[in-house]
């Protein structure tokens, strides 16, 4: 939506979020210790008979610390830097939590023992800074490790490496708590020519611009006015509205009112945004669970998919070339029946050929007119009139591969283009590995070490939509799930819907004996025109039938099927109808 900031971690978050990590982990004891991600760490804590998951990440798009309920597969060998921490912080007691001034670093102080049953003090500091991010064991004010180290090459202010000194990050900014009206003010003024709303960022720690906007909206100021052109009463407010923004959190997730999309979070009652779709919590960390569980999940997936999408991308476009080529030879085998004129008006004239030319000019007998035929001087006329019918024949020849190959050339390409649909669709761990089988199984990508943990129960599904008329809607998102929808899961007497001559999704309305009306029709249809190729058109053409009428012809690939006895609408997909057959589906 037009206007949305991205609201971080900021300053304001990280203190609500270390009130509530203090009030339920200080005396609590770390009983598990876990690395799902490269740049993520999950801590299992146990306090006053409470089990607690923190998870804590350092990635450099959605860098966090929080409660989780749900947590992620684990890889089947810990990374180095987990296994340091189970060695040094297993069986350890959480002493203390603290907020650096009010920056975004919060660091664990944690009380374990040795190799030698001594007791020792640890801290764990997590700084939630972007791509700056880092969590980091410190022993002695040394660094132990770090989950991502930076050398002198990355870094000229501080290095992040084991044996070397803990240095905080540069703080250039004032800690608002700390400062009295006077000083909060004389802070502002030091730069007169800025826009307020920039001022307050640039001057104090951990305020982002979405509150920065909030307070100047609270207090009814311009945003864009100078700090020169504000008078001490408004400077006074601008304290104020910070402290009184500190002690009334308000925790809510922002969505768009028209297609029901996260857009995002806040600690804080953010006033301007009260036109959108506001979903209130009561704790920090369900919300930014709920708020990170689709925004990181998106990122991590979009990582995965990077090198796959390259693969096939470069697989698509050696199979346009291919196509190029086949039609370019295709239209010279067409021409072919040249040759085989020129071959029979040379055995109709090897009486007048005595003489070796380079061209002959000869009456060609279809009209009368007079046809040059190029000749090779080294042949007799016989050799050259031979020539040609080979030329012909072997033409006529390559014609019938070239329509084979571009046959198969076509549906490479449409199975191509359909992967790369599935993973444009892709959300979810379980889908990718879907995708990653698949490509596997056909030698696209190189094989992988599959997890032997994973059941059936945990392969991914097709999502479920419900119809206005009240009937269940499912869309494959992967060719393992469209097969699995079509061939198996489907009645005979289901709809089965498809966009024309696209790669998507398989959709299919379950009617239970009954009949949908077109209502349902045209909901289905919009549907697996979202879920395709052409979503982003409009007026887009899709098929649909009975699919006791669609085949799955031996030895095709995944999710290719054939269809007969169908019918054609057309829909234009769009985002809010999809929203509200979710939200149908939902209650």
């Amino acid at each position: 939506m037009k206007g949305m900031i991205f609201m971080p971690l900021d300053g304001f978050a990280v203190c609500h979020l270390h009130r509530e990590l203090s009030e339920a982990l200080v005396g609590g004891k770390i009983n598990k210790i876990y690395q799902p991600e490269k740049d993520e760490l999950v801590l299992n804590i146990t306090n006053q008979k409470s089990k607690h998951y923190l998870l804590i990440s350092a990635n450099n798009n959605h860098p966090r610390i929080h409660f989780v309920e749900s947590t992620k597969e684990n890889p089947d060998s810990p990374p180095m830097f987990c296994m340091l921490l189970r060695k040094k912080l297993t069986g350890g007691i959480i002493a203390n939590i603290r907020q650096i001034e009010f920056d975004r670093i919060i660091e664990l102080t944690i009380i374990s023992k040795d190799e030698l049953l001594d007791v020792t003090q640890k801290k764990l500091v997590i700084e939630i800074m972007g791509r700056h991010s880092n969590i980091i064991l410190i022993e002695n004010d040394i660094i132990t490790d770090s989950i991502k180290r930076i050398n002198r090459f990355v870094s000229s202010y501080r290095e992040v490496l084991p044996g070397k000194d803990y240095i905080y990050p540069p703080m250039n900014k004032a800690d608002f708590n700390s400062l009295s009206i006077d000083d909060f003010n004389a802070r502002l003024k030091l730069l007169p020519e800025q826009k307020i709303e920039k001022a307050i960022m640039d001057s104090f720690q951990g305020v982002s611009k979405l509150i920065s906007r909030e307070i100047c909206h609270r207090i009814g100021i311009d945003t864009s006015s100078k700090v020169s052109e504000l008078d001490e009463k408004s400077l006074d407010l601008i304290k104020k509205s910070m402290e009184n923004m500190k002690a009334h959190p308000k925790y809510s997730i922002y969505k768009d009112p028209d297609s029901h999309e996260i857009k995002d979070f806040s600690t804080v009652d953010i006033t301007f945004l009260n036109d959108m779709e506001i979903i209130p919590y009561q704790k920090i960390s369900p919300m930014l669970e709920d708020y990170y569980l689709l925004k990181d999940s998106h990122q991590r997936i979009k990582e995965r998919t990077a090198a796959i999408n390259q693969i096939i991308t470069n697989k698509l476009e050696r199979n346009y070339n291919k196509l190029n080529k086949l039609i370019e030879d295709k239209k010279n085998a067409e021409d072919s029946d040249k040759y085989r004129l020129y071959a029979d008006i040379l055995y109709a004239n090897l009486y007048s050929l005595k003489k070796p030319v380079k061209e002959a000019v000869l009456e060609n007998y279809n009209d009368g007119s007079q046809i040059s035929i190029p000749l090779d001087i080294r042949k007799t006329p016989a050799e050259n009139a031979k020539k040609y019918y080979e030329k012909y024949n072997k033409a006529k020849r390559a014609l019938t591969y070239i329509e084979d190959q571009t046959q198969k050339t076509k549906e490479e390409i449409y199975y191509l283009e359909s992967i790369l649909d599935s993973i444009s669709k892709c959300d979810s761990v379980g889908e990718l590995r879907e995708i990653k089988d698949e490509l596997s199984e056909y030698g696209l990508i190189k094989s992988y070490k599959k997890n032997k943990k994973i059941s059936n129960n945990e392969l991914s599904s097709p999502e479920m939509f419900r119809s206005s008329e009240g009937f269940t809607i499912m869309v494959g998102k992967n060719n393992k799930q469209n097969d699995t929808l079509t061939t198996k899961t489907a009645s005979k007497d289901d709809l089965w819907f498809h966009v024309k001559d696209q790669p998507g999704s398989h959709v299919v309305v379950k009617t239970s004996g009954k009949t949908p009306g077109s209502n349902t029709i045209n909901e289905a249809a919009m549907l697996a025109a979202y879920f395709s190729k052409g979503k982003m058109s409009s007026n887009v053409a899709v098929d649909y039938t009975l699919v006791k009428y669609v085949k799955k012809p031996k030895s095709a690939k995944a999710g290719m099927v054939i269809y007969t006895d169908n019918k054609t609408v057309y829909v234009t997909p769009k985002d809010n109808e999809v929203a509200k057959l979710r939200d149908i589906q939902s209650t």
